[in-house]
């Protein structure tokens, strides 16, 4: 018996492809077996003749134990038949079948309730002495009955299935059954589902027959009475059904499972998909970029990205994610390794191609191994909700439901909208429930915006919604770092991150790149990249002066350039909202003074088309482009710098503050920056009028806004998460 997998603890034959005494050559397939998880041939390992079956077909035996015995025609195998356990041959002739005279002398004797007249003979001492009919042979293995213990009343002493329950209701302590019944009856009975109490005999002395049994399974069952059962198939579990039982069982025994379950908007989320599919070269489906998000949900909550065994909660880096698939012999989880490592295109072909080889059955004990967090989908069948069990050793399971939509007030009024249900199900002697809430928080948060996850060309194939002008998002959970969010990007700011100074001198570079760009399309020069460094020295404190430097790729003469960046200077949004009074020098590369190095705080912006980019400051880089432009960067420094300084007076003023988002928002959709709004959302429990002073001290300190013109409006206001 072959060891299939790591896992597998025993194996059961299926099927033999070859007869005891054929030839078999090494290599050809013998038989047929399945484990636990997995169905595998079995090869033989030399040529020769299959000259004993060991294990018939049904058996089961460990990995190790012999199956059968292949060796040469004439070859003694007695010593290989006495270590496979399996001994030599019977050679004894069989017992002679009952004759029809021998069952209808057994039915006589067993209705009159008398011993037969033949003489019986002593009790036999072995068990190859007992004389039993092949039914009473049946009923003792069924009753547990000792056959050499049993004085049989049948023709020559042979024991009958009466002799059998007679004995085992003495060995009970309970009389034997009254009822009287052939044991072809009793066979009938048990097949159609009649009970032979409820069945009046009319064989020898009451007896019932075979067709008093059909003629009671034929008849309506009784007012009052139970209703007939009648057998229609009876499966016994395989090895992969009996294994998938024995886990579920043990799941939900250990676990202690508790289920959460969250609504989603998912209006992005199919929307997403379209535009993956448009974008991408391979076919991307809802479940891919759900996957997507599964994995940025489980970064920023690894608890959940793990196993619990031996009393140890061992966390991953990996997201090896189990896909649960129904095959026809039960449920698997085959698995996606390294999800949080691939990108779109990867996931999509990896998930379709790992559920193909689950249900056309060529999967491997590799392809179920080393899961660390499993996703199961019953919404393509239309389950609205359900509670899924814990796939163990892990601590959790995302269960996804079916999409519905639904009427919801809006500001414009009531919209119908697609929904997507999750139910979350965890162990909580690993995880608590307010983990789990804070899990199904994030997953909702990346699968209603998941445009910051995915690749920029299905960024760029995104079709613009109704447009409520242009907005960016900073959240903080805890601490004083985030990510700001805008449009289809995401940049991290912090302690390990740029902080929202680097954030607002990259929005500075990147627009006057942008603008740079824009006028050297009309002037109809030639023009490469464009690096435009803009910076401020000093490693802290107020973000005066700013200098900048240009460095672009072209053959044009000095003058060409300067008169260019002058006019991109004039044109910069961003340029145009500070304040009159904030000093900035632009610097081109080539001259003295052009010096990046004497920089304290600097971003850099890098462009080939104007239109996008990347930013590199303090060891990071992060993209602007289409969806997300320098306006958005700048509005970004602005809703970081104040979540920093909420975060900053909060802990001045020993304020408890749990998560704080902060959006800024210009309302028109393009443009100068002719107004900001500012929107605070706070977890706290803090007075309103603490919360007051919180917000405005964070206002007046914050260096990116201490930089707007006093002509440009700021709105603020602040409410509880």
């Amino acid at each position: 018996m072959p060891k299939l997998g790591l896992e597998m603890e025993e194996g059961t034959v299926l099927d033999w492809h070859v007869a005891e005494g054929e030839e078999v050559e090494e290599g050809v397939v013998v038989a047929e077996i399945e484990s636990e998880k997995s169905v595998g041939e079995v090869e033989a390992r030399e040529d020769g003749v299959l000259r004993r079956i060991v294990l018939e077909e049904g058996a089961t035996a460990p990995p190790g134990g012999a199956m059968g015995i292949v060796a040469g025609a004439d070859e003694d195998i007695s010593d290989l038949e006495a270590e496979a356990g399996a001994g030599a041959a019977e050679t004894t002739e069989p017992e002679a079948e009952p004759t029809a005279a021998d069952a209808e002398a057994v039915e006589e004797a067993a209705a009159s309730g008398t011993a037969a007249a033949t003489a019986t003979t002593a009790a036999p001492t072995s068990p190859s002495e007992v004389k039993a009919s092949p039914r009473a042979e049946e009923r003792a293995a069924e009753l547990g009955v000792d056959l050499t213990r049993v004085e049989g009343t049948g023709p020559g002493g042979a024991i009958t299935a009466d002799d059998v329950e007679a004995a085992a209701s003495e060995e009970a302590g309970t009389p034997p059954s009254e009822v009287k019944a052939s044991p072809r009856a009793e066979e009938r009975a048990a097949d159609l589902g009649v009970d032979l109490a409820r069945v009046e005999g009319t064989g020898p002395g009451g007896a019932i027959t075979e067709d008093d049994v059909e003629a009671a399974a034929a008849a309506p069952a009784e007012a009052g009475g139970p209703a007939r059962r009648t057998v229609a198939e009876s499966v016994e579990f395989g090895g992969m059904r009996r294994t998938i039982a024995d886990r579920l069982s043990q799941s939900a025994r250990n676990a202690v499972h508790v289920t959460e379950h969250r609504t989603v908007d998912a209006e992005a989320l199919l929307e997403a998909t379209d535009a993956a599919k448009e974008a991408m070269d391979t076919d991307v489906s809802m479940p891919d970029i759900l996957l997507v998000a599964i994995s940025a949900t489980l970064a920023e909550h690894p608890e959940f990205n793990a196993t619990y065994e031996d009393e140890t909660h061992t966390i991953y880096e990996e997201h090896n994610l189990g896909l649960a698939v129904d095959i026809e012999a039960g449920l698997i989880a085959p698995v996606l390794a390294d999800v949080g490592g691939k990108d779109l295109v990867e996931i999509a072909d990896g998930r379709r191609r790992i559920t193909e080889r689950a249900l056309s059955g060529e999967y491997t004990m590799d392809d179920l191994a080393g899961g660390t967090f499993t996703v199961t989908n019953l919404g393509v069948l239309g389950v609205e909700a359900f509670d899924p069990i814990i796939n163990p050793p892990q601590v959790a399971i995302l269960g996804v439901n079916a999409i519905d939509e639904r009427a919801e007030r809006t500001e414009r009024g009531i919209e119908f909208r697609r929904k997507l249900p999750f139910s979350l199900s965890f162990d909580h002697r690993v995880v608590d429930g307010a983990d789990a809430a804070r899990f199904l928080g994030t997953l909702a948060e990346h699968a209603e915006n998941p445009w910051p996850l995915l690749p920029r060309e299905v960024r760029a194939a995104k079709e613009g919604a109704p447009s409520e002008g242009r907005r960016v998002t900073s959240r903080s959970p805890s601490g004083p770092a985030g990510t700001v969010a805008a449009g289809p990007y995401a940049w991290e700011w912090g302690d390990d991150a740029p902080s929202p100074v680097h954030l607002f001198l990259g929005s500075l570079a990147s627009c006057l790149g942008y603008f740079t760009r824009a006028r050297w399309d009309e002037e109809d020069v030639g023009l490469g990249e464009i690096e435009i460094t803009a910076g401020t020295p000093g490693d802290h404190g107020a973000v005066e002066p700013i200098e900048v430097v240009v460095d672009l790729d072209t053959d044009a003469g000095e003058d060409t350039v300067r008169r260019i960046v002058d006019y991109a200077e004039q044109d910069c949004v961003v340029a145009q909202t500070l304040r009159e009074d904030v000093p900035m020098s632009v610097h081109l590369v080539g001259n003295g003074d052009a010096d990046v190095a004497a920089l304290g705080r600097a971003a850099t912006a890098r462009t080939t088309d104007g239109a996008t980019g990347t930013i590199a400051s303090d060891g990071h880089t992060w993209e602007y482009g289409d969806g997300a432009s320098p306006v958005h960067a700048f509005l970004g420094s602005l809703a970081a710098c104040l979540t920093y300084f909420v975060r900053d007076h909060a802990m001045e003023a020993d304020l408890e503050v749990g998560q704080v988002d902060v959006g800024a928002t210009i309302p028109s959709e393009h443009g100068g920056i002719d107004a900001i709004e500012l929107g605070i959302d706070l977890e706290t429990e803090a007075p309103d009028g603490e919360v007051d002073t919180l917000v405005e001290n964070a206002k007046r300190d914050c260096v990116v806004d201490d930089l707007i013109a006093e002509d440009v409006p700021v709105s603020m206001e602040w409410r509880r998460l």
